[in-house]
């Protein structure tokens, strides 16, 4: 018999490492801050119908903070309007193009639009 577990555990290892991230994505998700807990600021009385009254509302505030966030998140992941495409007639032009810019070194397809700007001079705000 299945262990009723294994799809939690599946879908957790499946997030716990992030595919086809680059290095400074990686690092960024090392190094973010945790979920917070939802139960930090429960004020405890002593009498257990209302301490597990109180642990319940504070855990459905957190399950609405947090789909509050996931719902941000996945706008923003699948938000169009945040990249641009450039066509040439052929790869070599493309390749020609990049090396005159000074950009093949950040990538041949997909770029970071911050470090292009950055060699290209046009100063952004990368917040």
């Amino acid at each position: 018999m299945p262990d009723s577990n294994d799809d939690v555990m599946a879908q957790l290892a499946g997030s716990a490492a992030p595919v086809g991230g680059s290095n400074e994505d990686l690092l960024a998700q090392l190094n973010a801050e945790p979920e917070p807990d939802p139960l930090e600021n429960v004020e405890y009385t002593g009498d257990l119908p209302e301490d597990s009254r109180r642990e319940l509302t504070a855990l459905q505030r957190g399950f609405r903070d947090r789909a509050k966030r996931e719902a941000e998140r996945f706008r923003l992941a699948t938000d169009s309007e945040y990249w641009i495409a450039v066509c040439f007639k052929s790869r070599e032009d493309k390749e020609r193009f990049l090396r005159a810019a000074g950009l093949l070194a950040i990538g041949d397809k997909y770029m970071d639009g911050y470090a292009v700007a950055r060699v290209l001079g046009v100063p952004m705000d990368e917040e």
